[in-house]
C-alpha cells in the first residue's frame, strides 16, 4: 500500500499511469496478511496459558491485547479494500480519458446545460444528507446555556394544560418574550442605545460645535468597534484601538514634521508605515493593535495634507498653508478614547455577557450532552430494532465539532477578561478543551465504525446479547461521570473526592468477551470478524477513561479538594 501510494497516479502531461499490476498484488498481500492474523489469533487462543486464567483483571488483560492488536488488523484490512476502490476508479478514469477525443472544446461556456445537472447534484446532496438522519433546511446551533428553572416549569405546565388562566398568560408570554433573552438580541439593544445616547449632542444646538470641534463622530466609530458580545473581546478591542490610536498619531506627528509639506515624502512615509504595521499583523499576529495603528497615522497625516491643500474654516487646527497637526492628533486621540471608554461602559453595565461565564455553561451543556449520547448505548441499534441514528448521526457529531470551535474562541475572550479572584486559568480550559476533542475524536471512531455495516451479524448479534448487562453499565458509568463534571463545573464547587472508575467495570466486560471466546464461540459459529465492534467498542471506551480522569484532575485544580469549610452552614 505505500508503494501505491508513493508513485503518483498522473504523469507531467495529467495522464493517468496507474500501473495494472497494483490491484492482483494488493489482492494477494490482502489476502496472506488476512490468514497470518486468523493463524496468529487461533494459536494465541489455543495457548495452554490461557486456559489457567481464573482472575477477571487477568482475563480483561488478554482481551485487551487481543482487542488492540485486533481492531489494528481490522483497520489495517478495511484501509486496504478502500485502497482497491481507489485502484478501481483511477483504471475507470484511465478508461474514460482514453476514450476522451482529443482537443480541447467549448462546451463549457453553455452555461445553460449546467442547471439542470447543477439542480440534480443538490437533490442528490440532500438526499445523501436526509439518508444520514440531516435536515439541511434546519440550524446547526447546540444550545448555548442550560434551560433555566422557570423555563422547565413553563414547558411543564405547558404540557399538561391544567394551571388557571392567569397562569396560561404568563407562560404564554415568557415563551412569546423568549426571543429578546437571546444574546444577540441583548446586544444589538444595548449597542444601539448606546450609540443614541453617545450620537446625541450631535443633534443639539448647544452641544453641537463642541461635538464637531472634538470630532464626535470619530469616537462614535471607535465605540461602534469597541463593542462586542463579550467583556473579554471588548477589552481586547478597546485596548489595542486606543494604544494603536496613540502609536499611529505619534508617528503622523513625526511624519508631517519631518515631510516640510513635501507630498513625496509624505507618500514615502506611508509605505514605510505599512511596511511594518503589516509585520505586526501578519507577522506577530496582532491584528486590530496594526490596522488602529495604520488607521489612525492615515486619517491624521491625510487630513493634515488636505487641510493645507484645501483651506478648510476650521481655525483650531490651522487653515491654509499652516495646519496644526498636534491639535489633529489630539482631537483624534481624545475622540478615540471617549469612544473606547463608553464602549467598555456599556459592554460592563448594560446586561453584561460574561465570556467566563458562557465557557463554563457551554461546556457544561457539551459535557451533559455527550454523556447523554453515550448513554444509549453505541452497539444497541445493531439489533432489536432501534433506528439507524439511534447512537449519533452526521448532524449531531458536526454540531458538536462546532459548539467546540466556538468555545475554543470564547476561551480566547475570557483571558481577557480582568476579575478580582483573579486571571481566568487559560491553561487549565485549554487542557479541558483538548481532552474533549479527543473524547469527540473517540465518538467519531466509534461512529465510523457502526457505519460500516449498521446491521449485526448472527455472531455480532450473539456476542452482543452476551455482554448486554456489562456494556449497559459501562455506558451509564461514562454517562454518570460526564454528568459529575458538569455539575461540579456548572457550580464551581470542588468534587468529593476522585471521580469513581470506569476501568473496573470495563475490566468486566473485557473478561465476559474472553469467557465468550473461550466457551461460546464454537456454539454460535461467531468468526474473528463478529468481534471487530466490541474490539472498537473496548478502545474507545478505554480512550474516555482516560480523558475523563484527566478532566477530573483539572477540575480538581480549578476549585481544590472539598472540605468542612466550604460546607458551613451559615
Amino acid at each position: 500500500m505505500k508503494r501505491i501510494l508513493d508513485e503518483l497516479p498522473y504523469d507531467n502531461n495529467g495522464c493517468i499511469t496507474a500501473q495494472p499490476h497494483f490491484t492482483h498484488s494488493l489482492n494477494e498481500a490482502i489476502q496472506l496478511y488476512a490468514q497470518s492474523r486468523k493463524d496468529a489469533l487461533e494459536l494465541l487462543y489455543r495457548n495452554k496459558q490461557l486456559k489457567k486464567v481464573s482472575t477477571i483483571e487477568l482475563e480483561a488483560d488478554f482481551e485487551e491485547v487481543a482487542a488492540s492488536c485486533g481492531y489494528f488488523s481490522f483497520s489495517l484490512l478495511d484501509f486496504a479494500e478502500e485502497m482497491k476502490t481507489y485502484l478501481e476508479i483511477l483504471d475507470d478514469l484511465k478508461l474514460e480519458d482514453e476514450e476522451r477525443p482529443e482537443g480541447r472544446t467549448w462546451t463549457w461556456l453553455k452555461f445553460w446545460h449546467c442547471i439542470p445537472f447543477y439542480q440534480q447534484d443538490q437533490q442528490a446532496q440532500r438526499q445523501w444528507l436526509y439518508a444520514y438522519g440531516v435536515n439541511a433546511d434546519e440550524e446547526t446551533a447546540l444550545p448555548s446555556r442550560m434551560p433555566s428553572p422557570a423555563e422547565r416549569k413553563a414547558a411543564d405546565d405547558n404540557e399538561v394544560n391544567r394551571e388557571p388562566t392567569l397562569q396560561q398568560v404568563r407562560s404564554h408570554l415568557w415563551h412569546t418574550l423568549g426571543f429578546f433573552r437571546r444574546d444577540d438580541i441583548k446586544f444589538a439593544i444595548k449597542v444601539g442605545a448606546g450609540a443614541a445616547l453617545y450620537a446625541l449632542p450631535s443633534f443639539l444646538a448647544t452641544t453641537r460645535p463642541f461635538y464637531q470641534r472634538w470630532r464626535g463622530e470619530w469616537g462614535l466609530l471607535s465605540y461602534m468597534l469597541v463593542c462586542a458580545l463579550t467583556l473579554g473581546a471588548s477589552n481586547t478591542t478597546g485596548i489595542a484601538r486606543f494604544v494603536g490610536t496613540c502609536i499611529g498619531a505619534a508617528c503622523a506627528i513625526l511624519a508631517w514634521t519631518f515631510s516640510f509639506n513635501n507630498g513625496y515624502l509624505l507618500a514615502f512615509y506611508g509605505w514605510f508605515m505599512s511596511l511594518w504595521t503589516a509585520y505586526i499583523i501578519i507577522g506577530l499576529g496582532k491584528g486590530p493593535m496594526g490596522r488602529f495603528i495604520m488607521l489612525t497615522y492615515n486619517l491624521s497625516a491625510l487630513y493634515a495634507w488636505s487641510v493645507y491643500v484645501k483651506e478648510p474654516s476650521d481655525e483650531d487646527e490651522g487653515n491654509g498653508l499652516d495646519p496644526v497637526i498636534t491639535e489633529i492628533t489630539l482631537h483624534r486621540c481624545a475622540a478615540v478614547l471617549s469612544g473606547c471608554l463608553w464602549g467598555l461602559i456599556v459592554t460592563r453595565l448594560v446586561w453584561p455577557i460574561s465570556a467566563r461565564q458562557k465557557f463554563k455553561d457551554g461546556l457544561c451543556v457539551l459535557w451533559l450532552r455527550m454523556g447523554l449520547v453515550w448513554q444509549r448505548d453505541p452497539l444497541n441499534m445493531l439489533f432489536g430494532g432501534a433506528p439507524t441514528h439511534a447512537y449519533m448521526d452526521l448532524r449531531e457529531e458536526f454540531d458538536f465539532q462546532v459548539f467546540l470551535a466556538r468555545l475554543e474562541k470564547i476561551r480566547d475572550s475570557a483571558n481577557h477578561e480582568f476579575a478580582l479572584r483573579g486571571p481566568f486559568a487559560d491553561a487549565t480550559a485549554g487542557r479541558m478543551l483538548k481532552s474533549t476533542q479527543a473524547m469527540l475524536d473517540a465518538f467519531h471512531a466509534m461512529n465510523v465504525m457502526i457505519s460500516k455495516n449498521p446491521r449485526a451479524s448472527k455472531g455480532e448479534a450473539e456476542i452482543l446479547k452476551y455482554t448486554a448487562t456489562e456494556r449497559a453499565e459501562l455506558c451509564a458509568r461514562i454517562s454518570h461521570l460526564f454528568q459529575v463534571l458538569a455539575s461540579s463545573m456548572k457550580v464551581e464547587m470542588p468534587m468529593h473526592g476522585p471521580l469513581p472508575s470506569v476501568d473496573h467495570t470495563r475490566d468486566r466486560l473485557l473478561a465476559k468477551m474472553f469467557r465468550f471466546r473461550q466457551n461460546e464461540e464454537g456454539k454460535v459459529g461467531a468468526t474473528d470478524e463478529d468481534f471487530e465492534l466490541l474490539y472498537a467498542y473496548a478502545l474507545v471506551t478505554g480512550q474516555l477513561s482516560k480523558e475523563i480522569k484527566d478532566m477530573g484532575r483539572e477540575v480538581e485544580r480549578l476549585f481544590g479538594v472539598l472540605n468542612e469549610d466550604l460546607l458551613k452552614l451559615q
